[in-house]
């Protein structure tokens, strides 16, 4: 099943698009304007959001990121 949301800024076209649909039959869900998710105020909650991109190698990821995990040898440290 695919979804899409559309934003039909002009009445006369949504109503134009309702009877298609229906004529398709196609289930048409209506939300108001006002239920679509506010966007973040800030760059860095908007990117943290976006989440990671997806991954061909997850193993690979898993283990480059293990490994910069790792302690490493700092001079101002004691290891």
């Amino acid at each position: 099943m695919t979804q899409l949301l559309l934003e039909i800024p002009r009445q006369q076209d949504l109503e134009m698009r309702l009877t298609l649909f229906k004529r398709l039959n196609i289930r048409v869900v209506q939300r108001s304007g006002n239920a679509v998710e506010p966007k973040p105020d800030d760059e860095e909650t908007a990117f943290i959001l976006a989440g990671l991109p997806p991954m061909q190698d997850f193993e690979a990821y898993e283990r480059e990121f293990e490994e910069s995990r790792k302690n490493k040898l700092l001079p101002s440290r004691e290891n």
